[in-house]
């Protein structure tokens, strides 16, 4: 993800390099900010929304360009549980009434707190000679995310030993990066000279190969620009 996100940096600014040397210094105008709103996943193993803020800081390239770095962080822990069959110790060629006898019925609780969601993005605007001004946003983000998962048989088979690797609790843990392309858009709208709101949505799309792995994100910003 660092190489993308370097990429998309060194590619928009190479686009803008051009254009912005053309303007005049206030063209070059930095802008940070801080936003509050909805981190909301859909994913394989589960699917959840959670309130998130975030902190921001971006860079006028050109009167057409922004490069802008975001930084979210959901408060909730997204969950999922649910009770199945996880393994039958019923010998092959069993019956389906065998099969279930003999069967460990398992609850199986998911768990994924999302550390930070970082995204690099340009956001495509007009000039700005009006005080509602649209942008399009495209770029890279990557979820850092912690996942557990917890195995708690519930229904044993009579006669199995409780020490059985079947029968007995578990858990797993394993934290992971999720990327990929973000799109989305905003509205940049101005209080005054240095103070905006912006309305914005983006959507992540992690499901690169066979895992799905999504996420919507709405937020306000509120941005100063210097």
């Amino acid at each position: 993800m660092r190489t993308l996100f370097g990429c998309v940096l060194v590619s928009t600014v190479c686009a803008a390099a051009q254009p912005a040397l053309a303007q005049s210094p206030s063209t070059h105008r930095p802008y940070v900010g801080a936003s509050f709103g909805s981190f909301d996943i859909r994913a394989d193993d589960l699917d959840g929304k959670s309130v998130a803020t975030g902190i921001l800081a971006g860079i006028a390239v050109s009167r057409l360009i922004d490069v802008e770095i975001d930084v979210q962080f959901p408060t909730k822990t997204f969950t999922r549980s649910y009770v199945g069959v996880l393994e039958s110790l019923a010998p092959p060629g069993s019956s389906i009434a065998e099969i279930e006898r003999l069967s460990v019925h398992t609850r199986v609780e998911k768990q994924r707190d999302v550390s930070a969601n970082v995204s690099v993005v340009a956001v495509i605007h007009p000039p700005r000679p009006s005080r509602v001004v649209p942008g399009f946003v495209v770029g890279v983000a990557n979820q850092r995310s912690h996942n557990r998962t917890i195995y708690t048989p519930v229904r044993i088979p009579e006669g199995l030993d409780p020490q059985h690797r079947a029968a007995r609790p578990g858990e797993e843990r394993a934290t992971r990066n999720i990327g990929g392309p973000t799109i989305g858009g905003n509205v940049a709208i101005a209080i005054t000279r240095q103070l905006w709101v912006v309305p914005d949505v983006r959507y992540d799309y992690g499901s690169i190969g066979d895992e799905i792995n999504n996420a919507l994100r709405t937020s306000v910003r509120m941005v100063w620009k210097f």
